[in-house]
């Protein structure tokens, strides 16, 4: 008798994932049409060169019957490799450099080049000690004892045209003070080393510079908020990383279950928000409904202003030992797709600016009167 009860459990078992399976396709052709079947027979790749993997979604936006932005949404890339680097609808460009270990004039000129091709610059500068400070990081902050790097970096910003987005000391809130010193630092003196460094380089540079403070934003991260007149846009990281959501959640989540749960963090704060990292692992079709179910969901969020990809691995062990590290790099047909049918679906007036900003306040006064040289 058990064992007939244990059969028809497994069978009852089998019959609930056989339906899962065949509804899923039926929901990813419903929305995403013969592409979706493409996605569906391919293999999974990341090859730029694997046709079959490929997942063209940019038809949608002939045939989707939606309400267009009342204003447009800027698209950006972090790409080491410089797979999109033709790419100008993806014209924020994300570039990450340690402060302990970058080279001013390298960098200058490749900032300088990217603007040259008229892309526009997120910098996420992140404070990792320096070899030659003695003092723990926050507290040599504090004493000067980073203001030569902080000048340094002036002189770079310096030479740049702008807008300059500038993120520094990013997932200040998270937990994993093994992955950055400065995370889980203590709140105070970590917005007193924020302030410093905002102030030190609004002194020193007078290029339009737009500050974005990128927080993971859960519970007690506006222990780390530096006040509204040091942010100009609140960034945040949104991933999916199924493994991870089943072990952690019990399922995998949506866009629009992460980003919400980030934005209550904020609301209170009133500032526009920026998706400074996107991200999906898994199989190519799943990156790719994924992200159609993200972009629908797009225009439902006024306060976003941007969104920028990340298209690398990240790194080994940061998502803990019991799972393989994920690689966001979904097949970039699907991601040049889905960023012209969402430019595509804009309406632009003729009065637009040609190289309009994410700023959605008034840049502070010039400092040049008192810029030190």
């Amino acid at each position: 008798m058990k064992l007939h009860k244990a059969i028809d459990r497994r069978l009852a078992s089998q019959l609930v994932l056989l339906g899962f399976l065949t509804v899923l396709p039926v929901v990813m052709i419903t929305f995403n049409g013969r592409e979706a079947v493409r996605a569906i027979l391919a293999p999974a790749s990341n090859s730029a060169d694997g046709p079959a993997a490929a997942l063209e979604v940019g038809e949608l936006s002939a045939t989707a019957d939606r309400p267009a932005a009342t204003a447009p949404l800027h698209f950006g890339v972090y790409d080491p490799d410089g797979v999109f680097a033709p790419d100008k609808a993806l014209k924020l460009r994300h570039i990450y450099i340690s402060w302990a270990a970058f080279d001013p004039a390298a960098l200058a000129e490749e900032l300088r080049a990217l603007e040259a091709q008229d892309f526009e610059i997120l910098l996420t500068v992140e404070p990792w000690p320096a070899a030659d400070v003695p003092s723990p990081l926050l507290t040599g902050i504090l004493n000067g004892e980073y203001d030569r790097i902080l000048d340094d970096l002036a002189g770079v910003l310096r030479r740049l045209d702008g807008p300059v987005y500038i993120s520094w000391g990013h997932e200040m809130d998270q937990d994993l003070a093994v992955r950055y010193p400065w995370s889980n630092a203590d709140p105070a003196q970590f917005v007193e080393a924020y302030r410093h460094v905002v102030d030190r380089l609004r002194e020193r540079v007078d290029t339009p510079l737009v500050w974005i403070w990128a927080g993971v934003l859960k519970e007690g991260s506006l222990r780390y908020w530096p006040g509204e007149e040091y942010v100009d846009l609140i960034g945040m990281p949104v991933y999916s990383f199924p493994v991870w959501d089943q072990q952690t959640y019990g399922f995998i989540r949506d866009f629009r279950t992460t980003f919400e749960e980030k934005c209550k963090v904020v609301a209170e704060l009133d500032k526009p928000l920026i998706i400074t990292e996107l991200g999906v692992s898994g199989s190519t079709d799943f990156g790719s409904f994924w992200l159609h179910q993200a972009f629908l969901a797009l225009e439902d969020y006024p306060q976003l202003v941007g969104v920028i990809f990340f298209y690398g691995k990240d790194h080994a062990g940061v998502w803990g030992t019991g799972v393989e590290t994920p690689d966001w790099r979904v097949h970039p047909a699907t991601i040049r797709g889905l960023v012209d049918w969402k430019c595509t679906d804009l309406v632009k007036t003729p009065e637009e600016p040609a190289r309009q900003g994410l700023r959605a306040v008034d840049p502070p006064a010039s400092s040049s009167d008192s810029q030190e040289n």
